[in-house]
């Protein structure tokens, strides 16, 4: 009997200290700072965070067809908006915890010397940008070129990477010379090798999260993202906040 209660005993004491888990989509460009968030927050909560990272509109699809999210960072207001109307989330509704920030890379290039002119030069061979119809970033990008009416002359030499993580790599690998990045994805390479580009020329990134179920990890979460130490890791990021 003795031994019995100490097995129930035992049991029960495991179960108290078993951590929730809480699994979260993220748009790739935030993949970064989100997992910044993620140790400041495990380490004052009974929480494990499951991590899916790709493009906004790869996640969104998967959650249309079933993915089993608690939680999903995009990198644009679109499609948490819609996966409300559509009925896929908690009643909660979106809400933006980031503006993101485009840029080019430029690695052979110094920053000093970078002009719009640079991007129709003979040795930029080709130009990476992620897919705009499925990531934001590449939609920006898209806009930045069209309002300075070079899209059409460059769609020779762009490359498309699913996400914006892709097309980083894509001049990684020497497979583009250039690259349209988030600044958020700045913070390793060489200050000299990149140009932030005027958020004039191409619509606001908001960034918007929305609860899809309503797990308690996952609000507590969400609330985590209001205190000054969650807002301190997104806004050194390279973001800027709502």
């Amino acid at each position: 009997m003795l031994i019995l209660l100490f097995g129930v005993s035992l049991s029960i004491g495991q179960f108290a200290q078993a951590k929730e888990t809480v699994y979260v989509a993220v748009a790739s460009n935030f993949l970064t700072t989100f997992k910044q968030l993620q140790i400041a927050f495990e380490q004052t909560h009974q929480s494990q965070l499951i991590v899916s990272a790709g493009s906004t509109g790869k996640l969104y699809a998967q959650i249309t067809h079933g993915a089993p999210y608690d939680l999903f960072f995009s990198a644009d207001d679109v499609r948490p908006q819609q996966l409300q109307k559509q009925g896929f989330t908690h009643k909660n509704k979106a809400f933006t915890y980031a503006f993101g920030r485009l840029a080019v890379y430029h690695p052979a290039v110094d920053s000093s010397q970078f002009c719009v002119k640079l991007l129709s030069n003979n040795d930029v061979k080709y130009i990476a940008i992620a897919n705009p119809k499925i990531a934001p970033y590449g939609e920006a990008a898209k806009d930045w070129m069209t309002s300075k009416q070079i899209w059409q002359s460059l769609k020779n030499k762009i490359v498309m990477g699913e996400n914006v993580n892709q097309a980083l790599q894509f001049v990684e690998t020497g497979n583009a010379q250039m690259g349209f990045i988030a600044m958020s994805m700045t913070g390793n390479l060489p200050t000299h090798s990149f140009t932030e580009l005027d958020d004039n020329n191409y619509q606001a990134i908001r960034q918007q999260a929305v609860l899809i179920t309503n797990k308690p990890e996952a609000a507590k979460f969400v609330a985590f993202l209001s205190t000054q130490s969650a807002r301190d890791i997104i806004l050194k990021s390279g973001y800027i906040l709502p």
